[in-house]
């Protein structure tokens, strides 16, 4: 019945018809971009374009098989993924000093005896938690004892670490999508992805948020593959391993668990025994970590919610702080990803799994509705859900693109209907308006990524470049081989240290000299000391406030890293560059000076113009000059062991 219909309906011309017009009539171009019956009803037989293959690794999936789209298969954009996201790891500095003080140098101090602490490990408070440290310090720790390599490529290792399972949680999620959501869905995610500078910044970070971000990828793609036990176990692994704000993620699946599907015992179920599995160990291994019991997820919610320290006194951002940051992070992507389930609606009868795609991108809006109204914002606290914005952003360019093909078939049906004479006339196939949508789209983003990447990679690398110089200077290798204790001294530029995994012995030290910034600085653990993270350290306050003791005297310092900035110079903070008599510029890169630079060529980097726009400044590693006495320079040597 419905067949004839169909039939005679085309033959009538009538606007009864619920297949779109086309002008060929094969069924190659039948199936450009965007096919609202492979996306939307469900069909009983296979397009004639999609063929079952041995090879096929979704061969088994029939919503796979109902769509006519191509998309690579998982195991192809695992590939790509682990390639971005090593170029990522090698690439990508630290925007974060949190990233260094509060994880890097934990975990530089479980394998080699040394490292700075910051007030939150204190037994005192015990905010953060050594399992955490652990999941990363124990590979680091078996390549370490295998290849023998130096601190610096254990760092790089650890990120290329954290590289392969962002990938594996990507790739994930990007099959699952591919099957729920069809070929066009999946395809823009995965582009999209690859060329954001939101997950080349995030993917290698080691910070619990970004941990969360894998997690809440599981998490998703288990949920749309109706694995809800995985699900629920990455939900809580997010939660109580790395942070435990994160299990907000899991609202909207818990919802649809609870509420839509009434899953009341498997949630229970499975809660609890993601609550033993996960929360015993953490709780074992940072009891023994801190010498006493201690909930680390607990101390920080407590922390951060119950206590009366305001967020006053990490700073504040306006409440656009996290749209602003989604732009750049993200850019037309991230808009589309915001504006995704309007569009979905307003086309809801040709979407399927609407449920699903509104769950994506609810998670999105909830995360940012409470984290929009904190006064103290930072960009790792959107970590989270990075990996769900490429997912909503290709569901609001794929609602586009049904929207105005509904909108093309209705003026192609009109007009075709007061052709006289069809054959006299050219037809245009408007759906190549459609697929423009989604090419355009895909190329924008990428190009506008890309910039952003390179912008970031020219403008904020110097921290890293000047250790790379560092190390291979030849006055460096000559003091290596003395054996002796040196000391590498931080001023204004404290939080811009990579880590100690960048000093070229671990001889060698890192210390501060007074600037002008009045917060709390990190301070040491106790040296080589396997009761170190057990020690109570003195000086030490949860109020931000400045511990004098954290400071060495200029005259300590065998180097000195700076930033020539003419701008910033003051009593506590003077060019130290410009005395010669007493400092040698070792390496010498370029630094992006944001604030005499135009706002968008800061932000995207554009060859040929940004060079014109932007200023730089000089980020240097100095050396200290030594005075030869006289008998030195009567006996003419030309540097003594301390000009080293």
């Amino acid at each position: 019945m419905g067949g004839g219909s169909g039939s005679k309906s085309r033959h009538k011309g009538s606007s009864a018809t619920k297949q779109p017009y086309v002008a060929s009539k094969t069924p190659e171009d039948r199936s450009i971009l965007d096919d609202i019956e492979g996306t939307g009803r469900k069909k009983k037989t296979l397009p004639p374009t999609v063929n079952r293959t041995a090879n096929d690794d979704d061969a088994d999936c029939d919503d796979f098989i109902r769509d006519p789209y191509w998309s690579p298969t998982p195991y192809s954009a695992f590939k790509l993924l682990i390639s971005a996201r090593f170029a990522a790891g090698l690439w990508t500095t630290i925007s974060d000093c949190d990233e260094t003080y509060n994880y890097w140098e934990p975990a530089h101090y479980l394998l080699y005896g040394k490292g700075f602490q910051t007030w939150e490990y204190s037994p005192v408070y015990a905010l953060r938690s050594y399992t955490y440290i652990l999941f990363h310090a124990v590979p680091a720790k078996i390549y370490d004892y295998v290849l023998r390599p130096t601190p610096l490529l254990i760092f790089f290792f650890v990120r290329c670490f954290l590289a392969f399972i962002c990938a594996c949680a990507e790739a994930y999620l990007y099959r699952s999508v591919r099957k729920k959501f069809g070929g066009n869905v999946a395809r823009i995610t995965l582009v999209t992805a690859l060329f954001s500078a939101g997950m080349f910044i995030s993917s290698c970070a080691f910070l619990p948020s970004a941990f969360s971000m894998y997690m809440t990828a599981f998490a998703f793609g288990a949920w749309l593959d109706g694995l809800d036990e995985l699900a629920i176990f990455s939900v809580a692994l997010s939660g109580l391993l790395s942070w435990p704000f994160a299990a907000l993620t899991g609202v909207i699946i818990a919802v649809d668990i609870l509420l839509i599907r009434r899953k009341l015992l498997l949630f229970i179920k499975w809660s609890v025994v993601s609550l033993l599995v996960i929360l015993i160990p953490v709780i074992v291994l940072d009891s023994n970590m801190y010498g006493k019991p201690v909930i680390a997820p607990w101390n920080i919610v407590k922390y951060n919610i119950l206590s009366n320290k305001g967020p006053e006194l990490y700073g504040t951002e306006p409440w656009s702080f996290y749209f602003t940051n989604g732009t750049l992070n993200f850019n037309l992507v991230f808009a589309s990803a915001l504006i995704s389930p309007f569009l979905m609606l307003a086309n809801y009868k040709m979407e399927s799994n609407l449920m699903k795609k509104m769950g994506i991108v609810g998670t999105i809006y909830v995360w940012l509705l409470v984290f929009v109204l904190q006064p103290h914002k930072e960009e790792r606290f959107i970590f989270p859900v990075f990996a769900l914005i490429p997912v909503a952003g290709a569901l609001g360019i794929d609602a586009m693109q049904k929207i105005a093909d509904l909108v093309c078939s209705k003026i192609f049906l009109w007009w075709i209907q007061r052709v006289k004479d069809i054959k006299k006339v050219k037809v245009f196939d408007y759906r190549k308006i459609v697929s423009s949508i989604g090419v355009a789209a895909i190329l924008t983003s990428s190009v506008i990524g890309s910039s952003r990447i390179l912008a970031l990679y020219y403008g904020y690398r110097a921290p890293f470049d000047v250790y790379f110089a560092f190390n291979r200077d030849a006055s460096t290798q000559r003091a290596l081989a003395t054996g002796k204790n040196y000391t590498v001294c931080y001023g204004k530029e404290w939080y811009r240290f990579p880590s100690s995994f960048f000093l070229p012995s671990l001889a060698w030290d890192v210390r501060f000299i007074e600037s002008d910034f009045k917060g709390q600085l990190p301070d040491l653990y106790s040296p080589f000391d396997p009761a170190g993270t057990k020690r109570i350290p003195e000086h030490m306050n949860d109020w931000n406030r400045e511990e004098p003791t954290r400071y060495v005297n200029i005259s300590d310092c065998d180097y000195l890293v700076d930033l020539i900035d003419p701008d910033r110079f003051s009593a506590k903070e003077p060019n130290y560059a410009a005395n010669t008599a007493d400092w040698r510029i070792l390496a010498e890169q370029d630094f992006l000076n944001s604030a005499k630079s135009h706002q968008f060529f800061r932000a995207f980097y554009v060859p040929w113009f940004s060079s014109q726009y932007t200023t730089y400044d000089s980020y240097v590693f100095m050396k200290r000059v030594r005075k030869k006495n006289a008998r030195q320079k009567k006996r003419g040597k030309e540097f003594t062991e301390d000009d080293i």
